[in-house]
């Protein structure tokens, strides 16, 4: 069985179409967003900025938009921007969220409202003082550490994704390593997720810690991931197995260039949108190294996608060669329909990458072409050093697409 943690994302159009399907927990027709939100950024230079709040006498907001409205205003925009770009591959802009206030509308804060209570708002001044209000909705899935939700940004109607942990409230709790790991896990991945931007790459948000909550607001990539993609449609075609193939070492040689290992590059850590664009997501157990020779010696990641040099790590340790492995193991994915050492447990798989220095094996029903076959043993040479770069690997002649090939779904 594949370890899928990540459920198909639905377009965002069917999202704002059945809002109350996927934010169940939410009176939407409450008027509890300003009026004069929605739409902009306070720290987004593309964006202008948040206009003024307009009070009253009694220091009260005039008025309120509920999240349907704001919703429905975002859609419109969303479809007029779509209809300008004439492209389904140019980058969305998403609304980042550093600088300012974010808060979470609850159940309580609908309840206040009707009853015409002051939520918290922006406090007086400029537009990096405005406060981003959010809905959380439905479980779409799980990370290394967290929980995966589908978001809504309450106050500009943009979609989101929020990655979150339960912060230990009893000293049991804070005794508890794996609960500690957990959070501390999260805001590692919010420190290196805030600093990358790349079209390859999930799109991170902001950050917002609360008593009992610490959350990373990510950019909502609807349509899931390379693991449940293959679980619905089984095996890639060729041509697609080479676009995803390219686009995760674009990636990865981002991330290698500032000095980061993923150490988690499986199918279920690649999210796939609807036109084809694939992003590396999960950072959890990433590492950022200022010494680009040096070498890690924990042993992190799942053992089915792990480079021989991480299991026997103590000896010489490892660098930014692992990537390249796995990334072996997620093209051998796309091939075979399955996932790498199908039919093997762990304690087997490490044994034949420690002691026999095996790569994983190929499907007897996968035939490859002698260049896929180059690209394969490339990326599964035992020696890390006489493994490419993500760089180099991505002019490798297997990943050669016809002219004009275009990403029309699967088939």
């Amino acid at each position: 069985m594949r370890d899928y943690t990540w459920a198909p994302r639905p377009p965002p159009e069917d999202v704002y179409d059945r809002l109350e399907d996927f934010f169940p927990e939410h009176d939407l027709d409450k008027p509890v967003i300003e009026a004069s939100s929605g739409g902009t950024s306070p720290t987004a230079p593309e964006y202008p900025p948040v206009p003024p709040l307009q009070i009253n006498d009694r220091g009260r907001v005039r008025s309120k938009k509920s999240i349907r409205i704001v919703a429905e205003e975002h859609k419109k925009r969303a479809s007029r921007a779509a209809a300008a770009s004439h492209t389904t591959m140019s980058r969305k802009r998403s609304t980042k969220l550093w600088g300012s206030r974010v808060e979470e509308v609850t159940t309580l804060h609908a309840a206040k409202a009707s009853l015409g209570a002051n939520l918290p708002d922006s406090p007086p001044g400029g537009p990096s003082s405005a406060t981003f209000k959010w809905v959380r909705g439905e479980l779409i899935g799980k990370g290394t550490y967290g929980q995966v939700y589908l978001a809504l940004n309450a106050t500009t109607g943009e979609m989101m994704a929020v990655k979150q942990v339960e912060i230990p409230q009893t000293l049991s709790d804070r005794n508890d390593t794996r609960q500690v790991t957990v959070v501390e896990a999260l805001k590692f991945e919010s420190e290196t997720l805030k600093d990358l931007d790349h079209p390859n790459i999930v799109q991170y948000l902001g950050f917002e810690e609360t008593p009992s909550n610490l959350s990373i607001f990510l950019e909502y990539v609807p349509g899931g991931s390379i693991g449940s993609c293959l679980l619905k449609h089984g095996k890639f075609d060729e041509e697609v197995t080479k676009s995803f193939t390219g686009q995760i070492l674009d990636g990865l040689e981002y991330l290698h260039s500032k000095g980061i290992l993923h150490r988690d590059l499986k199918a279920d850590n690649i999210l796939v949108e609807k036109s084809g664009v694939c992003k590396i997501s999960d950072f959890g157990i990433s590492k950022r190294t200022d010494d680009m020779g040096g070498a890690m010696t924990a042993m992190k990641g799942t053992v089915f996608w792990m480079a021989p040099e991480v299991i026997n790590s103590q000896k010489k340790g490892y660098n930014f060669k692992i990537d390249i492995w796995s990334m072996g193991c997620v093209v051998l994915e796309m091939w075979a329909g399955m996932r790498p050492w199908n039919g093997d447990e762990v304690v087997a798989v490490m044994f034949k990458l420690y002691q026999a220095k095996l790569p994983p094996p190929v499907p007897d029903d996968v035939i490859l072409s002698p260049l896929a076959d180059d690209f394969r043993r490339k990326c599964f040479a035992i020696n890390p050093e006489e493994r490419p770069t993500a760089s180099e690997l991505r002019r490798h002649k297997y990943l050669t697409l016809p002219d004009n090939w275009v990403f029309t779904g699967f088939t």
